[in-house]
């Protein structure tokens, strides 16, 4: 029988939402493609993120902010590259 432990273990990518945001809506469903690598939590921007308030939807690992707005997957990416995420995640250099 196949074990998923690793599952709780996997780095938490949060993403600062507003009630009724279009924009976060889409920018949610933009990040499914790292549902395998990481734990999406929605976090509102009432709940101490007041300082995105304008800038939903935002991506933070940790205190770093990988894309804003419009989300893009390029972004997100480079973004990875650039704060050595991936390098991390995988344990590899590049």
């Amino acid at each position: 029988m196949a074990s998923f432990d690793y599952i709780r273990d996997m780095p938490t990518l949060r993403i600062v939402i507003t009630e009724n945001c279009e924009l976060c809506e889409k920018g949610l469903k933009n990040l499914s493609f790292l549902n395998n690598l990481f734990t999406i939590k929605k976090v509102d921007v009432e709940e101490g993120y007041q300082e995105f308030l304008l800038r939903v939807p935002v991506v933070l690992y940790g205190k770093k902010v990988l894309d804003e707005g419009i989300l893009s997957q390029y972004v997100i990416f480079r973004n990875f590259l650039k704060y050595n995420i991936l390098k991390v995640l995988f344990n590899i250099d590049f």
